[in-house]
């Protein structure tokens, strides 16, 4: 059951205080205090915007040089989609700093301070901004981004000077209504997490984290075998002056952790697997502001920066299927409350679900990445092991080398192609979904590539029948019609 505090000001404080102090409540209501209410759920966690409405609904925007100037046709086109939208999302992954007066260090993905407005003249309106690369540059960068978005109009959610920020939904304020956002990513994925205060005491600054526990999936039969590898050392524990804590006597059967901060596992049916689990805590808070910001918003989003696979046998960043905690959190966040859930990070296309009435997008892949690496980044996806104090002035250049792997060449189309969702509402019920492909130019010169545009005909089709195989393990239907994915959504019963 939700309640709210009828009245404002010292009575709305005191009823506050009454909710925690039920048995209290008759008493204050004999001093002529307010009294508490239920909250009517089919009144707050419904979509509010009843007119006609459109949400343009992007990927990661990661890229270094302003597009909105560009004058090719096949870029204008997509970008009038978001312009067009009566509100327009995505995720600002990367930092921004002012490259003239840097504050805190820069590091290989970070971008100067004309992409704030550029993301703005783009017709973006409010940006996820909690992922891996957001607190690089130090939690001063972090917050100095704060001020230039904040100046450059563009609203913004994910970090805080604490938790409590970071973890709020955040606001833009549109002629239709009033949008919310709640921004996260994960701990496998990200570093910096905010801290809340803690009495007199600030709290770190960072950004909204949700802590995960990875598991690798096993059969019955190898669970038994790694147990007995376990046990067997534990054996020794007290040859130690200061040994491990003995096994708890009602450990589960189904789960197990290798040794004292060894990986853990866990019975399933696909060896090879992953399994997550999330930090119950912060799943809590991070539910509690998605409600709390449905309350205050007319239509409400949430987004998840995740990097995590679903199986030890995919390149890492490259599996097409979300994992089991994304579909968890994009259900219970759309039971707190949220119209719209999508994750981004993982560079390649998801599958689309409508959960009950409301949309999941599990991965557009990126509607902008000119992402050129500097060495270091390099060395780590190439797996080459460049020194950058000791590598030549060739291998020292910006390079989409990683992308041109023999290894990779399926995978490197995927990652350059991406969809943009025109999610259209009326009389407060979501009736149609249009899916735009998107090319991001590979095999173009590096200054065209990661720019988003109209992809050709035959490249249209290929997303998009990829798409809607992805799609149908969740039931959705996507019909291709004129190279665009329509997804028709039935009246709620």
């Amino acid at each position: 059951m939700h309640y709210k505090i009828a009245g404002s000001g010292l009575f709305a404080a005191v009823g506050v205080a009454l909710l925690l102090s039920h048995p209290a409540a008759a008493q204050e209501r004999e001093r002529g205090y307010a009294p508490i209410t239920p909250l009517d759920d089919a009144l707050e966690l419904k979509t509010k915007i009843t007119q006609p409405f459109t949400i343009a609904v992007g990927g990661d925007l990661n890229y270094r040089y302003p597009i909105n100037q560009n004058s090719d046709p096949a870029v204008q086109a997509i970008i009038k989609l978001f312009r067009d939208a009566d509100a327009a999302v995505a995720n600002l992954e990367g930092a921004i700093t002012d490259y003239r007066n840097p504050v805190g260090h820069l590091n290989g993905l970070d971008r100067d301070k004309d992409i704030a407005k550029d993301v703005v003249d783009m017709g973006f309106d409010i940006v996820g901004r909690a992922n891996n690369h957001a607190v690089e540059g130090g939690v001063d960068q972090m917050l100095d981004e704060s001020r230039i978005l904040d100046e450059a109009g563009l609203k913004h959610a994910g970090v805080g000077r604490d938790l409590a920020e970071a973890r709020a939904a955040q606001y833009a304020h549109l002629p239709k209504g009033r949008i919310g956002m709640v921004s996260m990513t994960t701990n496998l994925n990200a570093t910096g997490k905010a801290t809340y205060r803690f009495g007199i005491y600030g709290g770190d600054p960072g950004q909204n984290i949700l802590d995960l526990t990875k598991y690798q999936i096993v059969t019955q039969t190898q669970m038994d075998t790694l147990r007995a590898i376990r046990d067997s050392a534990y054996e020794h524990r007290t040859e130690f002056s200061a040994p491990v804590p003995p096994l708890p006597a009602n450990e589960p059967k189904d789960r197990l952790q290798l040794l004292q901060g060894g990986e853990r596992f866990k019975v399933g049916d696909r060896p090879g697997g992953f399994s997550y689990e999330m930090n119950p805590n912060d799943l809590r808070d991070i539910l509690r502001n998605v409600r709390n910001g449905k309350e205050t918003a007319d239509y409400m989003v949430t987004t998840i920066h995740t990097h995590e696979d679903g199986n030890a046998l995919w390149l890492q960043f490259w599996d097409n299927t979300p994992t089991d905690f994304e579909i968890d959190l994009a259900h219970k966040s759309i039971d707190a409350g949220s119209d719209l859930f999508f994750a981004t990070g993982i560079h390649v296309l998801r599958g689309i679900e409508i959960y009950k009435n409301r949309p999941v997008f599990y991965g557009l892949s990126a509607t902008a990445y000119t992402l050129q690496l500097s060495a270091a980044s390099l060395a780590y996806y190439t797996g080459r092991g460049l020194n950058p104090y000791t590598t030549t002035e060739t291998e020292l250049e910006q390079s989409w080398a990683f992308y041109d792997q023999p290894e990779r060449p399926r995978l490197s189309q995927e990652n350059m192609d991406g969809l943009m969702a025109e999610v259209k509402y009326d009389k407060g019920e979501l009736r149609e979904i249009i899916l735009h492909p998107i090319s991001l130019g590979l095999g173009l010169p590096k200054s065209q590539m990661g720019m988003p545009r109209l992809p050709s005909p035959q490249d249209a089709q290929r997303i998009l029948q990829r798409v809607k195989k992805l799609s149908e393990p969740f039931g959705t239907k996507i019909s291709i019609e004129n190279n665009l994915g329509i997804i028709r959504v039935a009246a709620a019963k």
